[in-house]
C-alpha cells in the first residue's frame, strides 16, 4: 500500500472503532442519515429501484419507498459493523434464531448442506457460522480498492466463514467442497446471463438466472437450507425456511458437462424456479430490506437505457424471454 491507503486504511479504522463505541441509537442515526444522502446522489440506482418496485410490487410511491430502501442500506452496514466486534454471547443475545431444527435434523441424517440466502441483511448474516458453531464456506468477489478490501478482510475474518477465491473453477470448488462434507453458503439472487438460457419467475417477472446454484446442489447432493434476516426494532431474526431436498428434482443433471448447457435439464431449470419462489416470498414478507439497487432483471447497461429514454421496463422485461 502507499502511504496515502494506509492513512486511509487507519482513518477508516478509527471511524470503524468510534462506530462500535458510540451509543446504538447514534450510530445508526448516522448510518441512515448516509443512506438518505447517498439516494440523492445516487439518482441512476435510485431510479433503477423506483422502476423495479413500480413492475414487481406495484407500490404507488415507490420514491419515497426507494427512500426508506437506501435509509436501511446505511443502517445495515452500521449493524454489519458492530454486530462483528461483539462477543459470541453478545451476538447470540442480540439474534433471535429461528428454525434451527431445520439445520440440526439436515446435520444429525448426514446430509450435505448448502446455506443459500438473498440480499437481505447479507453483511449481517455473515455472522451464522458464529451463532451455529459451524465453518460455512463462501465465495466472495474481490474489491478493487485496496483499502476498502482490507477492512471487509478484516471485518469478515470475525465471522469465521472458510473464503474460497472467486476464480479458479468457483462451480468445481463448490461441488468439492460439498462431497466432503463441508457445508457451503451462497447468495443466489444475482442477475444471470441472457445466453444461460434460464428464466426464473422473480416477484411476477422472467428473470435471467444463473443456474450454478441449482446445479452445484444437484451434483453435490445437498439438502438445501434457505436462511434469512430480518431487522425488528433494535435486533435481527434468523431464520431458516423449509429446506428443498435436490434429490426430489431427478438427475437428468448428470448429463450436463457445462453450465451453459444446464438449460437443457429439467432438474436444474426446477431446482432453480424453487429457490427463487423462496426470494420472492421473502422479499414481499419484508420488502424495504432488499437490495433493490442491484438491478436484478436487466443488465445494467440496458437499464441505463431504459432510464435516460424513459423506456417500457415491464415490456423489455418480458422481451428477453422471446
Amino acid at each position: 500500500m502507499t502511504i496515502r491507503e494506509k492513512i486511509h486504511l487507519l482513518f477508516l479504522r478509527a471511524v470503524i472503532r468510534l462506530l462500535c463505541i458510540m451509543p446504538y441509537r447514534w450510530a445508526v442515526a448516522l448510518g441512515r442519515s448516509a443512506g438518505l444522502l447517498a439516494s440523492r446522489i445516487l439518482s441512476f440506482h435510485r431510479k433503477v429501484g423506483v422502476l423495479q418496485v413500480r413492475a414487481t410490487l406495484g407500490i404507488h410511491d415507490a420514491e419515497g419507498f426507494m427512500k426508506k430502501v437506501f435509509m436501511n442500506q446505511g443502517e445495515l452496514y452500521i449493524d454489519a459493523i458492530r454486530t462483528a466486534f461483539m462477543t459470541d454471547d453478545e451476538l447470540k443475545a442480540y439474534v433471535d434464531f429461528q428454525g434451527r431444527r431445520h439445520f440440526d435434523q439436515a446435520r444429525a441424517a448426514g446430509r450435505n448442506i448448502m446455506i443459500i440466502s438473498g440480499h437481505m441483511n447479507w453483511e449481517v448474516l455473515g455472522n451464522t457460522p458464529r451463532i451455529l458453531d459451524e465453518e460455512i464456506c463462501v465465495m466472495a468477489d474481490y474489491i478493487k480498492s485496496k483499502v476498502v478490501q482490507a477492512i471487509v478482510d478484516e471485518i469478515r475474518s470475525r465471522y469465521r466463514i472458510a473464503l474460497l477465491p472467486p476464480k479458479g473453477g468457483m462451480v468445481k470448488n463448490y461441488i468439492n467442497k460439498l462431497r466432503a462434507g463441508n457445508i457451503v453458503g451462497m447468495i443466489i439472487d444475482q442477475r444471470g446471463k441472457r445466453e444461460d438460457r434460464l428464466f426464473c419467475d422473480v416477484l411476477g417477472l422472467p428473470a435471467p438466472t444463473n443456474p450454478s446454484p441449482a446445479f452445484i446442489a444437484l451434483q453435490g447432493d445437498a439438502v438445501i437450507l434457505p436462511l434469512y434476516g430480518f431487522k425488528e426494532g433494535d435486533r435481527f431474526v434468523f431464520r431458516f425456511s423449509e429446506p428443498i431436498d435436490s434429490r426430489d428434482f431427478g438427475d437428468d443433471h448428470r448429463e450436463i458437462d457445462s453450465i451453459s448447457d444446464c438449460w437443457k435439464s429439467s432438474a436444474v431449470r426446477d431446482l432453480s424456479s424453487a429457490m427463487h419462489a423462496w426470494v420472492s416470498s421473502i422479499v414481499r414478507e419484508k420488502p424495504d430490506q432488499w437490495f433493490w439497487l442491484h438491478c436484478r432483471w436487466a443488465r445494467r447497461a440496458d437499464m441505463k437505457k431504459i432510464v435516460h429514454q424513459g423506456a417500457d421496463f415491464r415490456e423489455f422485461v418480458l422481451s428477453q424471454t422471446r
